[in-house]
């Protein structure tokens, strides 16, 4: 089967098609660069069901109906696709994502973790708790690839200051098991993001493209 569609045609050249299926995509960037913008964009443009697992209570049904409607989608059609987990701890995330073996089937086709490492950098013992990420990720790539879906685990940044740059959170664990990376970034005009390609299967690495926010959700920049 075919990617998923971002919606982005762009985006969607320099993904190679889109998010790739039975693979996981990694899509890391500092705030408000568009990461769980862009997620709900490929679960609302998409045939199928979408399980969203939401650590950080960034999920906006009042954005999705916006997004959707603003495309002639009928918002509450469009909101009956997603199906929501809201844990509140690293222990809930755990349970959730392995709950998701007895929950996701072949009406799915996404699944979205946003984020997967926030819980995760405010525990105290974060070494201990790397091999369950490493367990939650497995899970994660296990359904990709039985239910042939796309999976999308969103991460957060950190400063390294001997590296004098922000980083993925977790990046070796996540940069292990995920096969496509695409960074976020902001840019100096007001709403438009860089998205840069910093891994993939089969596409060059490095690749860029320029993107706005809009209503609609992620559009292209024509102008560039």
């Amino acid at each position: 089967m075919k990617p998923l569609s971002t919606g982005s045609e762009a985006l969607d050249e320099l993904l190679g098609g889109g998010i790739g299926r039975k693979v996981l995509t990694q899509i890391y960037g500092a705030f408000a660069t568009g990461k769980t913008t862009l997620a709900a964009q490929v679960g609302l443009l998409n045939e199928g069901k979408v399980a969203y697992v939401d650590t950080e209570g960034g999920f906006s049904p009042e954005r999705i109906a916006l997004m959707a409607e603003s495309r002639g989608i009928d918002p509450e059609r469009a909101l009956q696709k997603f199906l929501l987990f809201e844990p509140r701890d690293f222990k809930e995330q755990k349970r959730m994502v392995a709950r998701l073996k007895t929950v996701v089937d072949e009406s799915f086709s996404l699944i979205v973790v946003d984020s997967i490492t926030a819980h995760y950098r405010v525990e105290e013992n974060k070494s201990r708790l790397l091999g369950e990420l490493g367990k939650q990720l497995q899970v994660l790539l296990w359904l990709s690839r039985k239910f042939n879906l796309g999976v999308i685990v969103i991460n957060q940044v950190h400063f390294d200051s001997k590296a004098g740059v922000s980083k993925p959170v977790a990046e070796h664990i996540l940069g292990y098991k995920c096969k496509d990376i695409l960074r976020l970034d902001k840019f100096s005009r007001p709403n438009v993001r860089v998205a840069v390609l910093e891994r993939h299967r089969f596409r060059p690495e490095g690749g860029m493209v320029y993107f706005r926010i809009t209503e609609k959700g992620i559009e292209d920049v024509k102008d560039g």
